[in-house]
């Protein structure tokens, strides 16, 4: 698991790099990318300490309730590809466009 934490960091900055732009450009306290970041923060977090909370409980011989949460897991493990594959590789693109248009529309 320690040899994960590059990559779960390129991820986590990959999506607060549109949660920036949104908050010091666009003046928005909590927006669509603000969610994106916390639903993968939240994500991440789920998935890696279901594996520390599993191993934990079925050392204990608590193993019904280490497969509920070894499920939590899993769903977050399932669910985590969408947020930096799909979303914010688009919602960077967006905000990018965004500011594109911003930047280059004539003055008033």
């Amino acid at each position: 698991m320690l040899q994960d934490w590059p990559i779960l960091a390129a991820c986590l900055g990959a999506a607060l790099v549109p949660y920036l732009i949104e908050g010091f450009v666009f003046k928005k306290r909590i927006g669509i990318f603000a969610i994106l970041f916390w639903i993968l923060a939240l994500q991440f977090l789920t998935m890696y300490l279901s594996v520390y909370a599993a191993t934990f409980l079925e050392n204990n011989k608590w193993v019904f309730l280490a497969v509920l949460i070894k499920g939590f897991g899993a769903m977050a493990f399932v669910t985590i590809g969408v947020v930096p594959f799909i979303a914010l590789p688009l919602s960077i693109l967006i905000a990018a466009a965004v500011l594109a248009f911003r930047f280059f529309r004539p003055a008033k």
